[in-house]
């Protein structure tokens, strides 16, 4: 009996899949994808059981707890997951001191950071003047010190072409926060959501740091450490793109902040819920432009060639998530309650539509970084906040939580439009070429140092 043709054409397209997957743009994007689409449902699922086990007001004080941490984090990592993927690929044998370096001095700073938030919570968040509580402090404390490293430890991976790890560290995180939530919620009353997302990240940073990073990195081995010679190389890099990453994330942490202090705690819900779930898609070209960052400090000449691949990548998957949370966002949000669905629906289709300005100037923010371009980052990121966070208050003031929406997808869209401006001639000129020597049409840097 003949074979039939069909398994012929599945073995086919199996095989081109595993081609695709060899090359480390694609596998590193397609791991850091699968991560988003996995923390997205596992957290999904969170917010939904904290929605129906706790009140407004409690999920709204406890998403403003969790986006202050996430705030410290970010302002603690000091760039240096930025310089960990520019330079990690090429530091041999002090790859194990340029990690612990990096993790030490982020894990000291954060430390502090949290310490002075604490402090000064009448100056800037009276709203979480409950975290004043001793036990409370301490747990906010160790939270925000855990965090910085659990997002330190993403780049690493990333920058030794490991994102597989990510995605398994992540996913224990999402499954141990959700068993959490429901175990908590009998005692610790609104800091029981909070308590979860922490315990989350204290269970996936150990398996990250003690099991994952040792296999991604040969001979690593978890230790404080500070040294000067191997920090001084990249710190230039590492301080530019971290007033960048400051400016860039800007509005994800404080938009939160200014909902709950303007608006209050249970329109601030509202708020957070649409807007966690439209991070969830945010998140998809972060991740892809990390792939096209790491290949790019890996083989800067084949910059362009990979900047047009990771474009199209943007496309085929972001195109058909905005469809579906057009036509469907009314129906998630009524997984948290009518309320939510009422309240935020709208707010949702603006933030998902605005995905495709910012994918736009996530690939402008990577090609700048492989250029060592860090005052073109800085510039993009201030223009984004500064647009974004002005427009967005001034919004809120007159139309409620759809003015930080408004207020974010304008930003976005006049910014992506500059840089596109920017970023297409060269991309023209090598799409009309017929092999990879095209990509020397682009300026070229040289030969990078860690101390240029």
């Amino acid at each position: 009996m003949a074979h039939s043709p069909i398994p012929s054409r599945t073995v086919t397209s199996k095989e081109g899949l595993k081609s695709l997957l060899s090359l480390p743009l694609y596998s590193n994007a397609f791991y850091l994808t699968l991560d988003v689409a996995v923390v997205s449902l596992l957290g999904f699922a969170f917010w939904v059981l904290a929605a129906k086990l706790y009140t407004p007001a409690q999920v709204g004080l406890a998403s403003a707890t969790i986006a202050a941490v996430i705030f410290l984090a970010r302002l603690s990592g000091l760039g240096f997951g930025y310089g960990l993927i520019r330079f990690l690929p090429s530091a041999g044998r002090k790859s194990n001191a340029l990690i612990n370096s990096c993790f030490t001095i982020a894990g000291l700073t954060s430390l502090v950071a949290a310490l002075v938030f604490l402090a000064g919570l009448n100056l800037w968040s009276p709203a979480l003047l409950y975290i004043r509580h001793p036990i409370f402090s301490i747990s906010f404390v160790l939270v925000t010190v855990m965090y910085t490293l659990f997002l330190l430890i993403d780049r690493a991976f990333i920058a030794k072409r490991s994102a597989r790890y990510v995605l398994f560290k992540n996913a224990t995180a999402g499954l141990v926060q959700i068993a959490a939530v429901i175990a908590f919620v009998a005692f610790l009353s609104a800091f029981g959501i909070f308590s979860s997302w922490g315990l989350a990240i204290l269970v996936a940073l150990a398996i990250g740091l003690f099991q994952f990073l040792s296999r991604a990195q040969r001979g690593y081995t978890p230790a404080p450490t500070v040294s000067k010679e191997t920090v001084k190389g990249v710190i230039r890099f590492s301080l530019g793109n971290y007033i960048a990453e400051l400016l860039w994330f800007a509005p994800f942490m404080l938009f939160p902040l200014m909902a709950i202090n303007i608006l209050g705690a249970e329109i601030n819900a509202y708020f957070y819920i649409a807007w966690a779930i439209a991070q969830m898609l945010f998140a998809i070209p972060m991740v892809i432009s990390y792939s096209l960052f790491a290949e790019g400090s890996y083989k800067e000449d084949l910059l362009q060639s990979n900047t047009i691949k990771a474009i199209k990548l943007h496309l085929l998957i972001l195109v058909p998530a905005i469809v579906v949370l057009l036509v469907l966002g009314d129906k998630l949000l009524l997984f948290f309650g009518r309320s939510y669905a009422e309240s935020g629906a709208t707010l949702l289709r603006i933030l998902a539509l605005s995905v495709i300005p910012v994918s736009i100037n996530y690939t402008y923010l990577s090609v700048m970084r492989v250029k060592k371009n860090t005052k073109g980052v800085i510039l993009v990121s201030a223009s984004v906040a500064s647009l974004a966070l002005s427009s967005g208050y001034i919004l809120m003031a007159k139309v409620g939580i759809l003015g930080l929406g408004l207020g974010w997808i304008a930003a976005q869209t006049l910014v992506a439009i500059i840089v596109s401006l920017l970023l297409s001639p060269r991309l023209r000129r090598f799409s009309f070429s017929n092999n990879e020597a095209a990509s020397k049409i682009a300026p070229k840097t040289g030969q990078y140092s860690p101390r240029s």
